[in-house]
């Protein structure tokens, strides 16, 4: 008889959330096939161009939650903290791990 190896507890649909605020809790989409567009997106993007920054929130968030965070009129840093927690969330890190190694790479 062959082995069963069960995973099926560890497969969900649940997404990873952002929260920026008490009423503003995003939902990240973390699908495989999400994560390839925006890896596709961002080979196309000038990653020195802000404007990259709102359109790869938009593939991640959503068009309507971009357009919030956009209306927010945040800081530059509170964008650089938005990436982290989306790039934390998608891979299944813990935010602090994912801002120290984000911090290590940019020398900051």
């Amino acid at each position: 008889m062959s082995k069963i190896i069960d995973i099926s507890a560890k497969l969900t649909n649940e997404r990873p959330k952002l929260k920026l605020a008490e009423d503003k809790i995003y939902d990240i989409d973390d699908r495989k096939n999400t994560i390839i567009l925006l890896n596709q997106k961002m080979e196309k993007l000038d990653m020195n161009d802000i404007n990259a920054i709102d359109e790869m929130i938009s593939v991640v968030l959503g068009e309507e939650a971009a357009k919030e965070i956009n209306d927010m009129n945040l800081s530059i840093m509170a964008y650089q903290s938005i990436m982290i927690a989306i790039m934390a969330a998608v891979t299944g890190e813990k935010y602090e791990v994912m801002e120290a190694r984000f911090r290590r790479e940019e020398g900051i």
